[in-house]
C-alpha cells in the first residue's frame, strides 16, 4: 500500500534539530522517534520512553526507556545493520539540539534542562535549572528526535539528507523539489492491539508541488490520496459558502474538520517599526479594530474557522480569554485613535510594507483594502517561500503575516514569541518584542501550576492585546481531504500527521 500526499512547501532538510515548518515536521515524525508524543486528545503516551517520573521538587525527569526499538538499517552502521536505541543516543540527540555549535532554530525548547545525565543504558535523567511544566510537552516535538551518533559523524552537514532514525518508515529515496519516496521500517517496536506490527502502510510517496490548485487537480484525477488546507485556489470548487463539501465530491472523498491551535496573525517588528508611526500604540489598536475579521473568514477561508479578536492565545488551548475584550470591527472607533495618533500627517505619511507569501495573497489583500479606508497607504510584498522564512527570521521584515502552530499543549508555547531573551533567529521572539512586564510574567508562570498559572498566561496576553504588539486575524481549523478507500488518519489539535494506523480499505 502506497500513500500519496503533496507538501508545496518543499523539505529543506531532514535533521530533526532543523524541523523548524510543518512540512519538515509531517516528514520528521514518520522518521525519527521521540521520547514521548501526543494523542489527538493532547495526552502524552510514551515512545521511546517505556515510563518516566517527576521529582517532587520537579527538577529531574527520569525515563526508562524501551529496550525494543531500533535505528533504520544505515550504511553508518557497521555492517549497515541498525542498532538498538540507547539513552545515550537520547542524551546525544538532546545536547547536540541544545548547542550552540548545532545551530538549531531549536535549541529553545532545551533551554529548561542543565545537565541530562545516563544511568545505563535503558535510562536517564534530565536535570532541570527549575521546574517548568512544559518540558514533558517539549520533548515530543520533532526537534527532539533521536538519532545515533554514527550517522552525524558519518555524514556531517550531508545528515539533513540521510536521515536515520527509529520511526515507523525510513526515507527510501528523495529527488529535491519533485518526489520523496518513504518505506515501511520492518522493525519498528510498535504493535497494534490485534497484535500486527504497524505501521500497515508499505511506502508513503510525498510530492512537492508547490501550485496548490494543481496539487487539487492531482488529488480530483486520483494521484493523490490526501490534502490537507484550503488554499484560496481551490476553495470554492471545494467547499460551498457554509464550508460543506461540494456534492460533486461527497462519494469520492471524506471531509474532516477539526480544532485547530494555530493563530493567524501579522506581525510588527518592534525592533524595527518601519514606518515610525507604527511605534504608536493608538495606531496599532486603530488597525486592529479596522479588521471585520467575521467577513474575512466568510470570503476567504469559506467559513473555516473563527475570529481572532481575543488575544494571541487561540481558543482550545487552557489559557485562552473566552470573556475577553474583544477586536471587535470599529471603524468609527479606528478612524477616532487614528486621527489621536497622528493628526494632519496622513497625507505625508510613508506607506506599511506587509510581507507575506503566494499562498496568503488574497488575505493581506484584504488587510491592505480595510487599511486603506482608514486612509492608510499599504503596499503587500509577496516573497518566495524560502525568501520569506530566513527575511523572517533574521528580523528584516517589517510587518508580516505569520501563524503559530502549538508545538505543546501548554499556552507558555505561544508567549514565548513575547520573550525578550529569545530573539530570532536562535528563538521564537522573531517580530523582537522587548516588554520587561511581558518578561515578568513569563518568569512568574515558571514557578506556578494549575490555575494560578494560567491566570498568569491569561493577563500577559492581555497586556499584549492593550499593546496591541500583534493583530491576530484567526483562530484555524484544521481541514483535511481524505479519498474514501483510505481510513485512519486521526485529526489532531496541532494538525501533527501520524501516518501508523492509515490503511487502504478497497483497491
Amino acid at each position: 500500500m502506497v500513500f500519496r500526499y503533496n507538501e508545496a512547501s518543499g523539505v529543506q532538510s531532514l535533521d530533526p534539530a532543523f524541523s523548524r515548518n510543518q512540512a519538515s515536521n509531517w516528514i520528521n515524525a514518520q522518521l525519527y522517534s521521540t521520547l514521548v508524543r501526543s494523542d489527538s486528545s493532547l495526552v502524552l503516551h510514551g515512545d521511546l520512553a517505556k515510563d518516566w517520573a517527576i521529582s517532587d521538587d520537579g527538577l529531574q525527569l527520569q525515563f526508562s526507556l524501551r529496550q525494543d526499538v531500533r535505528f533504520h538499517n544505515d550504511t553508518c552502521f557497521a555492517g549497515g545493520q541498525g542498532r538498538a536505541v540507547t539513552a545515550y543516543d537520547v542524551a546525544f540527540s538532546l545536547n547536540r539540539l541544545m548547542a550552540p555549535a548545532t545551530g538549531s532554530s531549536g535549541a529553545w525548547v532545551m533551554a529548561p534542562v542543565a545537565q541530562i545525565q545516563v544511568l545505563d543504558v535503558d535510562s536517564l535523567i534530565l536535570h532541570l535549572k527549575r521546574p517548568d511544566p512544559t518540558m514533558m510537552g517539549r520533548l515530543s516535538m520533532p526537534y527532539c528526535g533521536i538519532l545515533p551518533k554514527e550517522a552525524v559523524d558519518y555524514y556531517g552537514l550531508a545528515l539533513s539528507e540521510h536521515p536515520v532514525g527509529s520511526g515507523p518508515f525510513y526515507l527510501k529515496a528523495w529527488r529535491r523539489g519533485d518526489k520523496m519516496v518513504l518505506r515501511r521500517h520492518a522493525q519498528y517496536h510498535e504493535i497494534d492491539e490485534q497484535g500486527h506490527s504497524l505501521p500497515y502502510l508499505e511506502s508513503v510517496a510525498i510530492r512537492f508541488i508547490p501550485d496548490r490548485q494543481a496539487a487539487f487537480l492531482e488529488c480530483v484525477k486520483g494521484n493523490l490520496d490526501f490534502i490537507s488546507g484550503l488554499d484560496p485556489s481551490y476553495k470554492d470548487q471545494l467547499l460551498d459558502a457554509d464550508g460543506q463539501l461540494q456534492e460533486q465530491w461527497s462519494d469520492r472523498f471524506t471531509l474532516r474538520k477539526a480544532a485547530f491551535l494555530n493563530t493567524e496573525y501579522l506581525a510588527i517588528n518592534m525592533d524595527m517599526l518601519s514606518p515610525s508611526y507604527l511605534g504608536d500604540q493608538r495606531l496599532r489598536q486603530a488597525l486592529n479594530l479596522s479588521l471585520d475579521r467575521h467577513r474575512m473568514i466568510r470570503y476567504l477561508k469559506n467559513g473555516l474557522g473563527q475570529p481572532g479578536n481575543k488575544g494571541f492565545i487561540p481558543i482550545g488551548m487552557p489559557g485562552h480569554r473566552t470573556t475577553a475584550q474583544s477586536w471587535s470591527y470599529d471603524l468609527d472607533s479606528a478612524k477616532v485613535l487614528l486621527e489621536a495618533a497622528l493628526g494632519d500627517r496622513l497625507d505625508t505619511l510613508a506607506p506599511i510594507l506587509l510581507s507575506t507569501t503566494a499562498s496568503y495573497r488574497d488575505l493581506c489583500e484584504y488587510v491592505q483594502s480595510a487599511w486603506t479606508q482608514l486612509g492608510l497607504t499599504v503596499k503587500v510584498e509577496v516573497l518566495p517561500s524560502a525568501t520569506f522564512r530566513e527575511a523572517k527570521a533574521e528580523g528584516r521584515l517589517a510587518m508580516y503575516r505569520a501563524s503559530w502552530i502549538a508545538d505543546y499543549a501548554d499556552p507558555q508555547n505561544y508567549m514565548m514569541l513575547f520573550d525578550s531573551r529569545q530573539w530570532g533567529p536562535k528563538g521564537p521572539n522573531a517580530a523582537h518584542v522587548n516588554d520587561p512586564l511581558l518578561d515578568t510574567y513569563l518568569d512568574q508562570a515558571a514557578g506556578m501550576q494549575g490555575q494560578e498559572r494560567l491566570a498568569v498566561f491569561e493577563a500577559m496576553d492581555a497586556q499584549i492585546q492593550s499593546q496591541a504588539l500583534i493583530i491576530p486575524l484567526i483562530y484555524d481549523e484544521s481541514l483535511r481531504l481524505l479519498d474514501k478507500s483510505w481510513i485512519g488518519l486521526p485529526p489532531h489539535p496541532m494538525n501533527a500527521l501520524d501516518l501508523r494506523r492509515v490503511r487502504q480499505v478497497s483497491p
